[in-house]
């Protein structure tokens, strides 16, 4: 069973010990961490917009003490009476029975987990921690995502797996939509199970092989396209000469359906090719390497609108390092050259998609932006509270926004395609999945 939750509790209950000797009115940094225990008190609260204090009696969540207990091991006692006061806002995930949700829907006495935003952990005398909360769940929903050593019997759930439909339990994303969002390609893959005796997740399409022991699963692309009975059956996109074991996932691909752009994940590495073919309904040839992009790990090449050789794209310069985006152009002297510090950052930058007006969507850790007419916004799905998106991508007539959200799952996040209006800035309609959106 994972021992690390252990670990921020012990550093609560050692900092206790210290406190004796602090102004027991002044506020003092404290590293970090994660914050358990039950939810005796909600407060809505004026704080630059929508924001609630969220009073929490710190504590070991039950579940964990009885796993301690099973397996003879000794539990971290905490002063009695320590208190966490949390600052949720708009821009918290809020986690409840297993999806979002208003903070308000999470009944006082339930248990709660809190990560916190970076760097806002004080200590005020010995019994108050102050914190605000990047995410705030119910501990069910903490549990599954981030315990799944302590899995229950109620845990087993219906299982999303069918071939006919986008969405399942594996991993659903990079979605193109093409003649206004009534043809889709996307990108799918098995997601691994908690447990090494349990099988993998998702749906078994035509094309994906399930991985064998000791191997990592590869994605393929997939083409749907909608009718009077809904999505067709989604039809694997085949390349000519890909070899098994490499994965593909297409990023780009024109209005006519004859070019595209890939990454291609194989043992030689990571790297954007294109595709072709001569006509609509005739065969993909083979992927070729796209020239001019250096010798480092490139991956999600878009090229602007309008254009067929200039692009945007995602580089690793570094194994390991966080990526960034840049820009090739032929026609300027320098580039490739990443993006201004605008856009990139010392995060990881990636997914980098773009509307027919060159608007650049982009992700940035697990937060979703977009840049246009110079101006950079964050994406916001109607709500009180932040919804996490990963990839995002509109229409060509601007009208629709194809976005992928994630159900917070143990190992891998598992990620659906839904699909929203655009409201301009940044702001987006209600999400609904894309298996029962009509336009």
């Amino acid at each position: 069973m994972p021992r690390r939750w252990t670990l921020p509790l012990l550093a609560i209950a050692v900092l206790l010990a210290s406190c004796d000797l602090l102004d027991p009115a002044r506020p003092m940094t404290h590293p970090d961490t994660e914050v358990f225990g039950n939810l005796i008190e909600l407060e809505e609260v004026g704080h630059d917009g929508p924001a609630w204090l969220a009073r929490v009696r710190v504590g070991m969540p039950r579940a964990f003490l009885e796993a301690e207990q099973d397996e003879g091991r000794p539990s971290p006692s905490l002063e009695e009476g320590l208190v966490a006061d949390v600052l949720v806002t708009s821009d918290t995930v809020v986690l409840a029975h297993g999806g979002g949700a208003p903070i308000e829907s999470i009944a006082l006495g339930s248990e709660v987990a809190v990560v916190p935003v970076v760097g806002t952990t004080r200590m005020i005398g010995t019994s108050n921690v102050t914190v605000e909360a990047r995410y705030f769940t119910d501990f069910e929903s903490f549990r599954r995502w981030q315990l799944p050593g302590l899995a229950r019997p109620e845990d087993v759930e219906v299982a999303r797996d069918d071939p006919g439909l986008v969405n399942s339990d594996g991993i659903e994303r990079t979605p193109l939509p093409l003649a206004g969002g009534e043809v889709l390609y996307f990108t799918a893959r098995l997601r691994p199970p908690a447990s090494g005796s349990d099988d993998w997740l998702g749906a078994r399409r035509p094309g994906l092989p399930r991985p064998g022991e000791g191997e990592v699963g590869v994605e393929r692309v997939y083409r749907t396209e909608l009718g009077g009975d809904g999505w067709t059956p989604p039809a694997p996109v085949i390349f000519d000469a890909l070899e098994d074991t490499a994965s593909v996932r297409m990023t780009w691909i024109d209005e006519d359906e004859t070019t595209c752009l890939v990454t291609v994940e194989s043992p030689d590495g990571t790297w954007v090719g294109s595709a072709e073919r001569s006509s609509p309904d005739g065969p993909w040839r083979s992927i070729e390497r796209m020239p001019g992009l250096g010798d480092v790990a490139t991956s999600d090449a878009q090229f602007l609108a309008g254009s067929r050789t200039k692009m945007v794209y995602v580089v690793q310069r570094l194994a390991g390092a966080p990526t960034d985006l840049w820009l090739y152009d032929p026609k300027i002297e320098g580039t490739p050259m990443p993006l201004q510090p605008e856009v990139n950052t010392a995060g990881p930058e990636r997914s980098p998609r773009v509307g027919p007006a060159n608007e650049l969507y982009f992700t940035r850790g697990d937060r979703q932006y977009v840049l246009a007419a110079g101006e950079l916004r964050p994406v916001v799905v109607p709500g009180p509270h932040r919804t996490v998106i990963t990839d995002a991508s509109p229409t060509g007539d601007g009208k629709w926004l194809f976005a992928c959200i994630p159900n917070f799952r143990p190992v891998e996040l598992d990620q659906d395609i839904y699909v929203a209006p655009r409201l301009g800035e940044g702001r987006i309609g209600p999400p609904i999945p894309v298996d029962d959106w009509r336009p």
